[in-house]
Formats: C-alpha cells, sequence, structure tokens
C-alpha cells in the first residue's frame, strides 16, 4: 500500500494533497489534465475565497497572490425595487483569483516539493485498482466517477431539478467600489447578479455572475453564447444589468465594456447536491468523498470552495489521526465533515428560497441599523452562525438580539 490516492486537481484534491505532504503522509494525485492545460482551459467557475480559507493556504505556504491579489473588503447587497439595501466588511477579506491560475499554482507547488502526480484519465473501472494500490483513495473531481460510487443521498439532498440557470463572465469596463467588494444583487422574481474584482491571467478585472431563476427575465443571459453573436451578447448583458443590478450597471463604461475573451464566460446549471460520502470499492477497501464529488452546492452565497477548502483541512486531520482505514474511519470522516457542510447547504438553500417574513425582516434591520448589516456581512464567512439566524423566526430573533445587545 502507498498511502494516499486523490483523485482530482480541484481545491479539494490539491488542498488535501498540500496538508497531507506538509504532515508527511504520503499521496498520489491523479490529475485528468497538466498544469498547463489547466491554465488554458475554459473559465471554470467565479470563486470568491474567504478569510478563513486564504487563512489556510498561508498555512500551507501557497499564499502566493498577498500583496498582488485583488481583495473584496466588504460585501454590498440591494434588492431591486425595494428599500433593502446595505453593506458591510467582510471579516479578513475576500480573495477572486482566477481557477486557471490558483489550482495550475498549487498543482506545481505539489510537485516541486515532491509530490507524486499521475496525469490521465481516471475511470470508474480504474477507482477499483486505485482502491488496492493505497490505504484509502479520495475521489474529488469527477461527476461520472462521483455517480458510481456515491449515490445522491435523498436523506440530505433538498432539490431534485436545477434551482437556478448559471452564467458568469470577466468583463474589462467596470469600476470597482470604494472600498472594493462583492455587490449581491437580489431581483426578486429573476434571481441574483454578483460583481467581484477579479485577478485574471491579464491582471485585474471583474467577474459577473448571474444566478438565474428558469424561465425568468435573467434566463436568457445564461442561455444565449459568446459565439454565436459577441456584439448581442454584451448588449443583452448590459440591458440586464440595467434592469436587475442598476447598483452595477451605474459603474460600467459602456465604450469599455467587453468580455476579456471567449474562453471568459461559462453558462450551465446544476442540481444543488448530496452524496453518499463513502464506498466500500472492493471488499475491505474504501474511497470517501471530497468537494464536488460530495456535496455541490449552487453559487448563490458564495461557499463551494471554501467549503471545499474546510473539509480537506478537516480530513487531512483525521487521516494523521488514524492508522486504519475502515468502515468505522469512513462514518466518522462523514460525521466530521457533515458537521461543516450542513450548515452551508442549509446557508445556500435559504436563499435559494423566497425569503420568508423573518429573514425579510433581518434584512430590513440591516438596512436600518449599520451593526446588523456588519453583523449579517460577516456571517458569510461563517456558515454556522448565518444557518442559526437565518433558519428559524427564533434564530432571526436571538440574532438580532444579541447585535442590538452589543456596542452601540
Amino acid at each position: 500500500m502507498t498511502g494516499i490516492g486523490i483523485v482530482g486537481t480541484g481545491i479539494s484534491g490539491l488542498n488535501l494533497a498540500l496538508a497531507l505532504q506538509q504532515r508527511g503522509v504520503p499521496s498520489v494525485v491523479y490529475a485528468e489534465r497538466t498544469a498547463d492545460e489547466l491554465r488554458g482551459g475554459r473559465l471554470p467557475n467565479s470563486v470568491v475565497r474567504y478569510g478563513p480559507t486564504i487563512s489556510r493556504e498561508a498555512a500551507l505556504g501557497v499564499n502566493h497572490w498577498d500583496g498582488v491579489e485583488v481583495r473584496a473588503e466588504r460585501v454590498y447587497f440591494g434588492a431591486v425595487g425595494t428599500p433593502l439595501s446595505f453593506s458591510g466588511p467582510l471579516p479578513q477579506g475576500g480573495s477572486a483569483v482566477d481557477f486557471r491560475i490558483l489550482l495550475p499554482q498549487l498543482l506545481d507547488d505539489f510537485e516541486d516539493r515532491g509530490g507524486s502526480v499521475v496525469v490521465g484519465p481516471v475511470t470508474p473501472e480504474s477507482v477499483a485498482e486505485l482502491v488496492n494500490r493505497h490505504d484509502l483513495v479520495v475521489i474529488a473531481s469527477g461527476r461520472d466517477k462521483a455517480d458510481a460510487f456515491f449515490p445522491r443521498d435523498p436523506a440530505r439532498s433538498v432539490h431534485d431539478a436545477p434551482q437556478r440557470r448559471l452564467y458568469a463572465g470577466l468583463w474589462h469596463g467596470v469600476d470597482q467600489l470604494d472600498p472594493p467588494g462583492l455587490s449581491y444583487s437580489l431581483s426578486p422574481g429573476a434571481g441574483e447578479v454578483f460583481q467581484a474584482p477579479f485577478l485574471s491571467k491579464d491582471g485585474p478585472v471583474s467577474v459577473v455572475l448571474v444566478d438565474a431563476i428558469p424561465d425568468g427575465p435573467l434566463a436568457p443571459m445564461t442561455e444565449l453564447t459568446y459565439e454565436s453573436d459577441a456584439a448581442a451578447f454584451e448588449a443583452l448583458t448590459m440591458r440586464l444589468l440595467h434592469d436587475h443590478a442598476p447598483g452595477i450597471r451605474e459603474r460600467v463604461t459602456e465604450a469599455e465594456f467587453h468580455l476579456t475573451d471567449p474562453l471568459d464566460v461559462f453558462q450551465g446549471a446544476l442540481t444543488p447536491t448530496v452524496r453518499r460520502g463513502w464506498s466500500e470499492v472492493t471488499p475491505g477497501r474504501f474511497a470517501v468523498a471530497l468537494g464536488d464529488a460530495w456535496v455541490l452546492n449552487d453559487p448563490i452565497t458564495g461557499q463551494g470552495a471554501n467549503l471545499g477548502s474546510a473539509c480537506a483541512a478537516e480530513l487531512a486531520a483525521l487521516i494523521v489521526e488514524n492508522d486504519t482505514y475502515d468502515e468505522r474511519f469512513c462514518e466518522e470522516v462523514d460525521r466530521r465533515l457533515w458537521a461543516l457542510a450542513e450548515p452551508v447547504c442549509m446557508f445556500t438553500n435559504a436563499f435559494l428560497a423566497p425569503p420568508p417574513p423573518h429573514v425579510l425582516g433581518v434584512l430590513g434591520e440591516a438596512t436600518a441599523d449599520q451593526r446588523v448589516a456588519d453583523a449579517f456581512i460577516a456571517n458569510f464567512a461563517d456558515p454556522a452562525a448565518m444557518c442559526s439566524a437565518l433558519a428559524s423566526e427564533a434564530g432571526a430573533a436571538q440574532f438580532l438580539s444579541t447585535v442590538r445587545g452589543g456596542p452601540g
């Protein structure tokens, strides 16, 4: 047996590999693409990494973008057609670095420090070979492999269809706020529009993410392709910003507003899903799921990569604490990681649904009281606290009471 096999080069798999490497646990990363191929692909996502994730990267010695990365210091929230509007500081700030920059660098770091990387396709059939080669296999990428080994968990999966259609693109011509931050525009009945400073291969730009309710007025942005008609694509983006994110639209310089590159856009849809967290692949040999192979959340609250980072750190600690990776170990992994993931899933699902009266009450109080706004925004980096504040009328009342009892 040769240590831990890690399938996937997303943030979860690479953070796990680097954490194990730092602790002297041998592992092999199985990558379907080289670092250079990762650098040359289509925009994979629009991730904003929050303070705790950035701190974990610093502890791993992979905080290469300190001093040069684009920072988001605040979150600016508004709901179109309503008086709801507030902002607050994001604890420790946030950062959006193109994953075509970040992930290849992490893969290079792992190799430069002596880590072993095997490049090539990993099929469900070959996973059976890997579990007999390694003490434990962690599958952190690949929907086909996840579906083969980790069935949907109906007790933890609320949705059975996409709740939003997605579009994200990198744009020139959008002025940043002062201080810079993440803009979150809620358009009732249409969906959500986000904008944030973003570090791309060409330097600082803006990322615009549309989370469109299917068949709603924002949905055309997720369907028209840039390749089919670039001018129409840019004009439609401008019109939808005007109608559904006027605070972002007013910072656009129309003559300079254009997509940075045809590859700098993605469109699609996903079904928020929690799969079973582990599988006995061959008798007595196990694989555990991590990242999107386990929990796939809508990006509406920007939690996916941050949850992946947190779960990777927790799984690394569990691997170090144990020397036998049997069924009991897998059950403990599931228990410990679900304690991190459950509040993220609840938080995200709450934002996908029409806000109940107690949530509207919290948003109204945040508009009226800066202390509430600051506490609400701070919870974006603390999903357990956000879940507690929004899950029930009693939780919202307790949240507001606690904030109001603080210093004025």
